[in-house]
């Protein structure tokens, strides 16, 4: 076998990620930061389009998972998100939920 039909049999293996692996990947992403993260680092880290993720962030914001910080940057102010207690609990229930299932955990 090739390596390009190898890559292409792992490719098609791979499972879609759901709406809840997608919140999960960027509310850890926001956790590992100190500060926060913004939204640039969040796209590529997580893999999402930028549509996807203005999404996916105004979702969390909303269920107060994440929240939104303003910091002053160079020449002007920019968003930062950081995880709330609320986004740290469903991170955790969802590690459980993978443990259970017998997947590997998102978080260390």
């Amino acid at each position: 076998m090739s390596a390009t039909e190898s890559y292409l049999a792992k490719l098609r293996s791979a499972t879609a990620r759901g709406r809840a692996d997608i919140m999960a990947s960027i509310l850890n992403e926001t956790r590992l930061a100190p500060y926060g993260s913004r939204k640039t680092r969040l796209m590529y880290r997580c893999n999402l389009s930028f549509r996807q993720l203005k999404i996916y962030l105004k979702l969390l914001v909303g269920k107060g998972f994440l929240r939104v910080v303003l910091a002053k940057g160079r020449n002007e102010e920019v968003e930062i998100y950081q995880i709330t207690e609320e986004g740290l609990s469903f991170l955790e229930a969802y590690n459980k939920l993978r443990n259970r299932l017998g997947e590997a955990r998102l978080t260390p």
